[in-house]
């Protein structure tokens, strides 16, 4: 009986054994030759970039060029003398590659050290590959820090890592630094032609495509898709295989979710929605995928020199603003159908005017106290009465309120028993009803010391109030800033949001949504009530000029 040879990963198969085999990347390449050709390789190396894009193969490719005895007039390595071939086969003693995630303490990093004084055995110089290098501790980087700086001529380090900033300054300092960018679509195209070319199999150029783009510039990743694609089936592989496999949602659903999107047909979108979950599509794929329409529209526009259908742009902003990590009631569901809601409520529509009652109708002193003091201009009496209180809230006047004469009279007067918050302090006497989404933003704006009184109330809220401002407001949904050197603030807002809804929904009078960003507070516009603090602290500096004082806590 024979045994059958173990598969090996296509990534595995096809990873780049020199220079001129690397996609991509000419900026790093071009520059890691000459260095080779020069004589002139820095003894600690570090190559940062997103997962997949040939971080080690370059640190590798390099330990080759650096102890070739056979160098290609360009740089390269031979990939056939005994150095090579050794380290191409993973059995050269004097080539350490480490994993840094799971040895990233101090005593791995003093064992490490502690090796560097030995010379190589088979190799002209000794190279250590970290990976994940960014995962060592602070007290494993103190003690390779010396030996980093000073290492024996003949070592070599290369760090590969995700996450560069999270490298002391001091190490980042003794490094040379090379960021490997992401790969294109048509990079991962031609080298995805190139596997299937030599492996023989057919396939459907879209298929192709469609794997390269939901590689996101990674060709690992790309690679890995492909070699379960190929796994999958053995006859002409197809566009449609790579959704199944992946879960991704067909051309027309995207399709037809946009257009109701676009047009406020909201049934037509719901019903694409249940389409996908009886089918068991993945919502969050689906969003990146209609985003990614949505946005190629766009692009298309621009490029044409044709204007951006303001309806597009809107459908653009309610879907940036949904949260994918929201969890609870509904879920990312819940949040499509909300958008395809927004857009078949037109936000500019004011509600209809309510019929006005006869003077003997037996509902029209209900109506008349539920009707605002806008609408009622045919009660002189009523709208003398309701405008001083929409000037001053706090202090009603007793000399306002009119004689019971009449129970008409007593009916009108039931407004007077609401609470002053049912008036908006942006509102002005007489003026209009807000229509939701209309002038939130001013709202908010000119009465925000209203809102951190209202949202203030709860004493774990109220620092986050008081260091935020209403920057934006889309579709019912407000954007908060928090200045950068308080981005905690954004976090902890985030956790509770539902609260900062309540309040923000209490004082506008309709429900609306929150999204929390931190941003640089010196580009925000001040808001109303912090140009009247600066004025006065202006006027006291130009009063009391250097005789301020600090006043001690009364105890």
């Amino acid at each position: 009986m024979t045994e059958g040879i173990a598969h090996q990963a296509l990534y595995r198969r096809w990873r780049a054994q020199t220079f001129s085999e690397i996609v991509g990347q000419e900026a790093v390449v071009a520059t890691l030759r000459n260095a080779v050709l020069t004589g002139r390789v820095a003894h600690a190396i570090l190559f940062t970039g997103p997962r997949g894009t040939g971080k080690t193969s370059l640190a590798r490719i390099l330990a080759k060029a650096v102890n070739c005895s056979n160098l290609a007039p360009n740089g390269d390595p031979c990939d056939r003398c005994p150095a090579c071939v050794s380290i191409r086969e993973g059995r050269a003693l004097d080539l350490v590659e480490i994993d840094a995630a799971s040895n990233r303490g101090i005593d791995s990093i003093r064992d490490l050290r502690d090796r560097l004084a030995y010379a190589p055995q088979d190799l002209r110089r000794k190279v250590y590959i970290l990976d994940e290098a960014h995962q060592i501790t602070k007290d494993g980087w103190n003690a390779l820090l010396k030996s980093l700086e000073e290492p024996p001529e003949f070592v070599t380090f290369m760090f590969a890592s995700t996450h560069p900033q999270d490298f002391p300054p001091a190490i980042l300092s003794r490094v040379q630094r090379f960021d490997v960018r992401r790969f294109t679509v048509a990079e991962i195209v031609g080298k995805l032609d190139r596997i299937l070319a030599a492996d023989g199999r057919d396939v459907d150029p879209e298929a192709v495509r469609l794997v390269a783009r939901l590689a996101a510039g990674g060709m690992r990743d790309a690679e890995s898709i492909l070699d379960q694609l190929l796994s999958s089936t053995s006859g002409r592989i197809e566009a449609e295989d790579v959704r199944d496999l992946l879960g991704l949602a067909d051309a027309e659903s995207v399709r037809g979710y946009l257009v109701a999107l676009v047009s406020g047909d909201a049934a037509s979108g719901i019903s694409v929605l249940d389409g996908l979950e009886e089918r068991g599509r993945d919502l969050r794929v689906f969003l990146d995928q209609t985003v990614e329409a949505l946005r190629d529209r766009m692009l298309d526009d621009v490029g044409a020199g044709r204007p951006v259908e303001p309806a597009v742009v809107s459908a653009a902003r309610r879907l940036a603003a949904i949260d994918t990590s929201r969890l609870g009631a509904g879920g990312l569901r819940l949040q499509l159908e909300l958008a395809l809601l927004d857009a078949s409520i037109p936000s500019s529509a004011s509600p209809p005017p309510l019929p006005a009652p006869g003077p003997g109708s037996p509902g029209a002193a209900g109506q008349a106290a539920a009707t605002p003091a806008s609408a009622r201009g045919a009660e002189p009496a009523v709208e003398h009465r309701v405008a001083p209180e929409a000037a001053s809230p706090a202090v009603p006047t007793k000399a306002a309120v009119p004689a019971p004469a009449t129970p008409r009279a007593k009916a009108t007067a039931a407004p007077k028993q609401e609470p002053p918050a049912q008036l908006s302090p942006a509102a002005a006497p007489g003026a209009e009803p807000a229509t939701p989404g209309a002038d939130d933003l001013e709202r908010l704006r000119h009465g925000w010391p209203h809102v951190i009184s209202i949202i203030g109330a709860n004493p774990s809220l109220r620092p986050l109030i008081l260091d935020c401002r209403p920057i934006g407001v889309e579709a019912n949904v407000v954007t908060l800033a928090f200045p950068e050197e308080k981005a905690f603030f954004k976090d902890v807002a985030e956790r509770r949001r539902s609260n900062l809804e309540t309040g923000l929904a209490q004082f506008l009078g309709h429900d609306v949504g929150v999204r929390c960003v931190a941003t640089n507070f010196e580009l925000v516009p001040p808001l109303p009530s912090d140009v009247d603090e600066a004025r006065i602290l202006d006027e006291a500096h130009r009063i009391f000029a250097e005789d301020l004082a600090d006043v001690p806590e009364i105890t």
